[in-house]
């Protein structure tokens, strides 16, 4: 149905209520907030553990924030801690955790499962810190448990 405008125009003449120069707006769609993958922000946090302490210690002007408050599981900054502690008791950053917490699907687990090899679950990633504890508001429990890792290697 065609809709007049103020200036009393009808039918074809009435203005278009289209999408303005978006021309393909599922794209515009999946793409809008697009945020990590989980295998993604998995795999960096494995493979960044020992400059954890250095990422969250970073203040960039860039960022939101000031770069201070970032959520590392949920690969998020935050303007202050009075947000970023709200967001730990958020439905979305729990969901997060639940699925970090999950073995990753991997190609080598589709090729296993679609016959090449012989399929075996996935063991649960292991984290060397908690994922509870990877946001900037617990750098100083990050800083212990590094010492203690630390120790530990040097006795062994």
């Amino acid at each position: 149905a065609v809709v007049s405008t103020q200036s009393g125009h009808y039918g074809r003449d009435a203005k278009k209520r289209h999408h303005h120069r978006v021309l393909d707006q599922k794209k515009a769609k999946r793409t809008r907030r697009r945020a990590t993958d989980i295998d993604q922000i998995s795999t960096t946090i494995i493979k960044a553990t020992p400059a954890l302490i250095k990422q969250l210690e970073k203040s960039d002007v860039d960022k939101v924030g000031k770069g201070e408050h970032f959520c590392m599981p949920c690969d998020r900054y935050f303007m202050n801690s009075g947000d970023l502690d709200k967001h730990e008791r958020s439905k979305p950053h729990k969901k997060r955790i639940k699925n970090l917490s999950e073995p990753q699907y991997s190609h080598a687990e589709a090729d296993k499962a679609g016959g090449l090899g012989n399929y075996t679950t996935p063991d649960a990633p292991v984290y060397p810190i908690q994922l509870g504890l990877m946001t900037t508001q617990h750098k100083d429990q990050i800083k212990e448990l590094q010492s203690q890792l630390e120790l530990s290697n040097v006795m062994n």
